[in-house]
């Protein structure tokens, strides 16, 4: 068997929970402080520790296991991702919710959390040009008006059969479209019982099939052209091959009437000796 020893999961670095970037998380979000910050943990360690690219976070029980057993046991992957480092372009705060963690860390929000209607979730999660916020009910319109680009969350309250669905948003100046993969669009759509959209792999599967119907029927125009062109040749080849032009004919005509004119001559120059 081959050995194997060499290979090392990356470790696990729990945050300190006073840390500078949690306090930019928690204004950020209004987190309360029942939040289980001592729980957030990183898989790499890096001289700024406001730049972790990810923060998952993981049970105290969990946590327990992890910290007292890091040189023991190997553990590839556990806890939930609640937020990403992103870039300040994207949002004010440098870390985005993740869709994988939205309806966890909503319980903890006071901030960034709109519960929306049946018919604003639906616009939501259609295709993602966006939804002007005007679009929007008035209520819902005057609390997202004036936000700050960045991540919010929308929420559709249970109802019947139908779950409770959390939809990270992005929020830009004049609009918002669900920040979510496309699976997990469809996913939400088939259960609020809507068609599932098509995917861009779909789309461009799609458009493929299109554009090789399109070049089947111009090749298929083409040969069909070549063919009637070839065709007429042929024929016109024919046409003139079945209509000779009889030029021994023309030249026996020629010379009878050369004679003739010769003759005719002769006789006027006899009339005029006589």
């Amino acid at each position: 068997m081959e050995n194997l020893s060499w290979y090392r999961e990356d470790p696990y670095f729990f945050q300190d929970p006073n840390s500078e970037c949690f306090k930019i998380v928690k204004e950020w979000y209004q987190l309360s402080d029942s939040f289980p910050f001592s729980n957030i943990f990183a898989r790499s360690k890096t001289p700024d520790s406001q730049k972790q690219r990810n923060l998952s976070i993981a049970c105290s029980r969990l946590r327990d296991i992890i910290q007292q057993n890091e040189n023991k046991i190997k553990i590839i992957n556990c806890g939930l991702r609640l937020f990403s480092f992103c870039k300040e372009v994207f949002s004010q705060c440098p870390y985005r919710l993740l869709q994988e963690g939205a309806h966890f860390t909503a319980k903890y929000m006071g901030a960034k959390l709109f519960e929306v209607c049946l018919e604003d979730m639906i616009k939501v999660l259609g295709p993602d040009t966006g939804v002007p916020k005007h679009t929007l009910k008035p209520d819902l319109y005057e609390k997202v008006k004036d936000l700050p680009t960045g991540i919010i969350v929308f929420y559709l309250p249970a109802s019947g059969i139908v779950p409770t669905i959390y939809s990270c948003v992005y929020s830009t100046e004049n609009g918002v479209k669900a920040y979510i993969t496309e699976d997990e669009k469809n996913h939400f759509r088939l259960i609020l019982g809507l068609e599932p959209l098509m995917t861009k792999r779909e789309l461009k599967k799609l458009e493929a099939m299109e554009n090789h119907r399109k070049k089947k029927i111009e090749t298929a125009a083409r040969i069909a052209q070549e063919n009637l062109e070839k065709e007429n040749q042929e024929n016109q080849h024919l046409d003139d091959n079945s209509n000779p032009v009889d030029l021994t004919e023309n030249t026996n005509e020629e010379s009878i009437e050369l004679e003739n004119d010769e003759m005719k001559t002769e006789v006027n120059e006899e009339g005029m000796d006589a």
